[in-house]
């Protein structure tokens, strides 16, 4: 069963992305898999860390923006 979506936000002081559930704020870590809303759907992807975070789908991948703010849910 997946999880509810939850909002993603990169926290600068920490350098890491960081999600809100269950009354607290939890870091994301690099590897971790979860779905990233995409218009109305989600899409599989991981969380990796090169230079700037970035999501690896099925067959791209994409750099995170840190002022932007994204729908996750952990499957």
């Amino acid at each position: 069963m997946k999880g509810p979506w939850v909002t993603m936000i990169y926290d600068r002081e920490a350098d890491c992305w960081t999600v809100r559930k269950a009354g607290g704020t939890y870091a994301v870590h690099c590897g971790e898999c979860f779905e990233i809303r995409v218009g109305d759907r989600g899409i599989r992807c991981r969380l990796e860390l090169d230079r700037n975070w970035y999501v690896i789908m099925r067959e791209a991948r994409f750099n995170l923006r840190s002022k932007d703010i994204y729908q996750v849910r952990f499957v």
